[in-house]
């Protein structure tokens, strides 16, 4: 029966899709417009992921226990690609860009953190007020979903800071590889868990975000070999991505990342280099097949479109009904059952939610700025 859930997910992504006639390709593969209906799919894969996981009997959903991953390293890549497209085509984009993207980022973060403790408090949990404090403001995570966004804002920031203060392209590409690097070594040695920056899903899939902005920056020449070696690389693309994939899940179950603390010498620290190594090949391969596919088959329909528009929303709050339905409020035994309530429940909230954080977003991006931090005339916000 949870077969149904592939045939669903297959029919949304196709449905309405158009193809590129032979020999041709589509000239916005890569743009926001073209992305939209992804980011809704990748988002609802995300949904079916942490779902999944928590089956007692997951059957053939158990092919998606792994996927979250893969989902995640495609809004890394999009959001460096983003940055970087615009930071190159638009005039002053940097300028108030803390402003806009945090805003975005983070009235969402704030607001399903304060949902996610009312609830809690409702249902019994009883938190001293510096604990409070820490889970509002997202000093400890009430959400362990939230880990994406704020490892989302932590990048751009990092970004802005290269990309606004640091002259020289090449200068700026070693920082951000660099702080990459640093990165990854700075969560490795917190090991696993539940909390800021601990557990390989820091950090396994964040290198997306560099090879996006890289990809951006040398988008024109990178575009033309992909065309003008289409049929190879698609050929070779999805067995070279299943190669990098089941070695990146074989080394994991042979060398586990530590779950305590490690040092920066130590044999769990070279095991850990190890797994990121393969899952760095792993995600982007697969973000290279999706690259190429969007090259020729153009997704699109209401449904991936709408929820494409409410992804920050739902990845944020879809959590909460998770936990609310496997036990914290009633615990729906039926599976099948267990996965339409989420979901139906989840993309209800994150439509409603969009509303006043899309409202509050937009004044808080148009209200007092100081000039020298606002765009130029005529140019569009990212």
């Amino acid at each position: 029966m949870l077969f149904v859930c592939y045939l669903f997910l297959l029919f949304l992504l196709l449905y309405g899709a158009r193809v590129a006639p032979a020999g041709q390709f589509f000239g916005d593969a890569l743009s926001y417009e073209s992305d939209l209906p992804l980011r809704g799919f990748f988002m609802l894969l995300i949904v079916f992921h942490h779902l999944s996981q928590l089956l007692t009997d997951p059957g053939s959903l158990e092919a998606l226990q792994g996927i979250g991953i893969l989902c995640v390293s495609f809004f890394f890549f999009q959001s460096g690609y983003g940055l970087m497209k615009n930071t190159l085509r638009k005039t002053g984009y940097l300028r108030g860009f803390l402003h806009r993207r945090f805003c975005k980022l983070l009235l969402p973060f704030f607001l399903c953190n304060l949902i996610f403790v009312c609830v809690n408090i409702s249902l019994g949990t009883v938190y001293s007020p510096v604990r409070l404090f820490k889970c509002l403001t997202g000093l400890e995570l009430v959400n362990t979903h939230a880990w994406f966004i704020l490892t989302s804002a932590l990048f751009q920031a990092v970004f802005f800071f290269i990309f606004r203060f640091v002259r020289g392209q090449g200068t700026r590409y070693f920082l951000l590889l660099s702080f990459q690097i640093a990165y990854a070594c700075f969560c490795m040695r917190k090991g696993s868990g539940l909390q800021l920056f601990e557990g390989p899903w820091w950090f396994n899939s964040s290198s997306l975000f560099f090879i996006g902005v890289l990809f951006a920056g040398y988008e024109a020449p990178a575009v033309a070999f992909f065309r003008k070696n289409y049929r190879l690389l698609a050929g070779l693309c999805p067995p070279v991505f299943l190669l990098f994939y089941n070695v990146s899940v074989f080394a994991i179950h042979a060398f586990p990342y530590p779950s305590g603390e490690i040092s920066a010498l130590s044999a769990g620290m070279l095991k850990s280099w190890f797994d990121l190594g393969w899952q760095t090949l792993a995600v982007t391969s697969f973000c290279l097949a999706v690259t190429l596919f969007t090259l020729k088959v153009k997704c699109s329909n209401r449904i991936l479109l709408f929820l494409g528009k409410i992804s920050p929303e739902l990845y944020l709050i879809h959590g909460l009904f998770i936990q609310l339905f496997h036990g914290q409020l009633i615990l729906l035994e039926n599976e099948m059952l267990f996965i339409l309530s989420v979901l139906v429940c989840s993309i209800a909230a994150a439509a409603v939610l969009h509303i006043p954080c899309g409202a509050a977003v937009r004044f808080l991006q148009t209200a007092a700025v100081p000039a020298r931090f606002a765009l130029p005339p005529g140019t569009k916000k990212g």
